[in-house]
């Protein structure tokens, strides 16, 4: 037994009976230990609590940096659509390229807030993997092109091969790996190859290797490559940017699929990644006939009638901006009891709710209206999240609140117009 004594020092009393039948009792001084463990819990309940608050930081950085980037982007697709000299349109092209590699900075950081809070989960869908293979590395092949590098892609499997996992995901890697191939490569080739292996205990593998003719790197850059916010060097940074988060969260995404990623390369003789993945193959799902779609009506033609809860005036201005482009009436409010209110009041074929407002928020507004609903026998009116909160959080809350779409800020026009031009479609994908 282990009890307390005078002067905040702990014993560890042990009895044991002798021979003769005696008690020895053996007292050994544990306070070093006590003490040496109540440390080591303080310092772990401290590092808790430090990774928790990073990852809250980070996702509320996402949240803040895309409020305002939704802004940029929607206007600058706004003003694409207007006539423009050639002056002009150049410093649009710009700006929207410099808008796209912001978001892809904000996925970067809200995946690693994801991944280290537990919160990032895979999906197990059945997916065709050449086809899944060919969309990721055809996203930059024209870069390639523009570089005059050569591009292949090598995909040595039996044609139509389903498998199982989470193909998002698979693509987030295989584009990361491709874009820093095409980034780092001056001249040669850039390609990507795709084959079966075999583990150390003879079960199937898949094994996707990305290589390059670039700058390479040496032994202790592959040591810390993987590493959070690291790349080759300074001046590897200042030249071609970049986070240093993509390969770090790569790895752990790799790990999380019970896989691995690695890589081999030496300075000036290229470099090649190569991501090994367990071979779960299945069945190619069954394909369900398509719905004939119902006849348009006189009814079904007149304009949508739109409602838009969004606190941010820049934000209002681009939904109303890309909403002009199609014959639809908007009605803007600046909260959720705003657009509770209005939706009471008057007919809707469509909400566009943000989740945070002042007076009441998007979710208290989206559970008020299916209420209403209910209790007036009303229709289901479709209700997507349009909203800076991204995280599976958020999306879960959304849908819990009775929300049928999450549409995470900064969107593109083309998937807000998408929406709009059939809101219905959102509910029948659920069915």
């Amino acid at each position: 037994s282990e009890q307390p004594v005078a002067g905040d020092r702990w014993l560890r009393m042990q009895s044991r009976r002798t021979i003769e039948g005696g008690t020895v009792t053996i007292c050994n001084d544990i306070t070093e230990l006590k003490r040496d463990a109540q440390a080591l819990a303080e310092a772990r309940d401290a590092a808790h609590a430090a990774s928790i608050a990073k990852s809250q930081f980070l996702a509320n950085m996402s949240h803040e940096i895309r409020t305002p980037l939704n802004g940029v982007i929607g206007l600058s697709q706004a003003l694409a659509k207007t006539d423009l000299s050639g002056e002009q349109r150049e410093m649009l092209d710009l700006m929207q390229a410099s808008g796209r590699t912001l978001q892809t900075l904000l996925s970067d950081i809200l995946d690693l807030a994801r991944v280290e809070s537990g919160k990032l989960e895979l999906t197990e869908d059945a997916f065709e993997l050449a086809g899944a293979v060919r969309e990721a590395a055809q996203l930059y092949a024209e870069n390639a092109r523009d570089k005059h590098l050569g591009f292949h892609i090598d995909i040595d499997l039996d044609d139509g091969m389903w498998i199982r996992g989470d193909v998002v995901r698979l693509k987030q890697i295989l584009t990361n790996l491709i874009s820093n191939a095409v980034k780092f490569t001056s001249r040669g080739f850039v390609g990507l190859t795709v084959q079966r292996s075999l583990d150390q205990d003879g079960s199937p593998w898949l094994q996707f290797t990305v290589e390059d003719t670039g700058i390479g790197f040496d032994a202790a850059t592959r040591n810390r490559l993987f590493s959070r916010f690291e790349q080759a060097d300074g001046g590897i940074t200042r030249k071609f940017g970049g986070s240093g988060l993509g390969l770090s969260i790569c790895r752990r995404l790799a790990d999380m699929m019970g896989g691995r990623l690695d890589c081999e390369s030496e300075p000036g003789c290229g470099a090649a990644f190569i991501l090994t993945l367990p071979l779960a193959q299945c069945e190619a799902p069954t394909r369900n006939e398509p719905v004939a779609r119902p006849q348009s009506t006189p009814e079904d033609q007149r304009a949508l009638r739109v409602l838009v809860a969004d606190d941010h005036p820049t934000n209002r201005r681009v939904i109303e901006l890309i909403l002009a482009q199609t014959p639809v009436q908007v009605v803007v409010v600046d909260d959720g009891a705003q657009a509770l209110e209005a939706f009471r009041t008057q007919a809707f074929d469509l909400v566009l709710m943000d989740m945070q407002m002042p007076v009441m928020d998007g979710l208290t507004a989206t559970q008020e209206i299916r209420l209403h609903e209910t209790a007036m026998g009303a229709t289901r009116t479709p209700i997507v999240m349009l909203t800076a909160n991204a995280m599976p959080e958020h999306i879960a809350a959304g849908r819990a609140a009775g929300a049928d779409r999450h549409l995470a800020k900064p969107f593109n026009a083309s998937e807000l117009l998408a929406i709009v031009a059939d809101p219905c479609a959102m509910m029948r994908e659920e069915v």
